[in-house]
């Protein structure tokens, strides 16, 4: 009789381990996924954006003009009017 209640307690803990397996993984399963906040494209544009690779290229040259359709003092002076209102700003969000 003592190995049949060795055998039937053996048997209870393997199916009590695999139902709590199975509760787990059902638990793990509902987590909801987290999506990122920026782009994979965006965290690159200070090292391949336009505006940190091209323009410098072109402010030496007559191509800057014909790019931005003006000279360099008036993108300086709209950059700065405009600056305040484009800056990154820290929220509760991030």
């Amino acid at each position: 009789m003592a190995d049949d209640e060795e055998v039937v307690i053996a048997a209870c803990s393997i199916l009590l381990s695999s139902c709590i397996g199975a509760a787990l993984t059902i638990s793990g399963n509902n987590k909801r996924k987290h999506k990122t906040w920026v782009n994979e494209y965006v965290v690159f544009r200070h090292t391949l954006g336009t505006f940190n690779t091209l323009l410098p290229e072109l402010l030496d040259g007559p191509q800057y003009c014909q790019y931005l359709r003006m000279d360099v003092h008036l993108f300086e002076e709209l950059y700065t009017l405009i600056e305040p209102e484009i800056v990154r700003q820290e929220t509760r969000m991030r």
